[in-house]
């Protein structure tokens, strides 16, 4: 089970990387083509957008694995540790019901443009691809927050069980 979640680590930072890496890639060939060779590309603009919004996107289940996401902590570091466990809980679980309404709203953009045959400005692309992002980060990070949610839970019931030794 180890190597399992070895390599679903690195197969998420090697995409999220990869897309953010090609998106800044394809910017540089964009600008370099503008103005050195007076040669704009409309398609590079949209494509490296895509890619840069798709690696973020995907980062964010890196960043929630690793805990390097945005938090205000100045309160929560002064309240009592027991209060903290609370919080924590609290925090997983509305951040694994935001990411299920982005999950479940993401699939009802993806089924609408689909339906209507939608397609990207310049290139062409289906727009149902470009947005099935949206349920796949739902997913990700949905997992991610249930993961954390379990482990505060089980570290909330060691933590109530050592106390009660005591």
């Amino acid at each position: 089970m180890k190597k399992f979640w070895q390599v679903y680590e690195f197969v998420e930072d090697m995409v999220s990387g990869g897309l953010l890496s090609i998106g800044v890639a394809m910017i540089f060939y964009g600008v370099i083509m503008r103005y050195v060779f007076n040669d704009a590309r409309s398609w590079v603009d949209e494509i490296s957008q895509y890619m840069i919004i798709w690696g973020t996107l995907i980062g964010t289940s890196v960043a929630l694995r690793n805990d390097h996401h945005i938090k205000v902590d100045m309160l929560y570091n002064v309240l009592p540790k027991w209060v903290q466990r609370y919080v924590t809980l609290f925090a997983h679980t509305v951040g694994t019901v935001f990411s299920i309404f982005v999950g479940y709203y993401g699939y009802q953009l993806v089924a609408f443009t689909y339906k209507t045959g939608q397609v990207s400005t310049d290139v062409g692309i289906p727009l149902y691809i470009v947005y099935s992002i949206l349920p796949l980060t739902g997913a990700l990070l949905t997992f991610r927050f249930v993961i954390k949610l379990y482990e505060a839970v089980s570290h909330t019931y060691k933590v109530s069980k050592v106390a009660e030794r005591m």
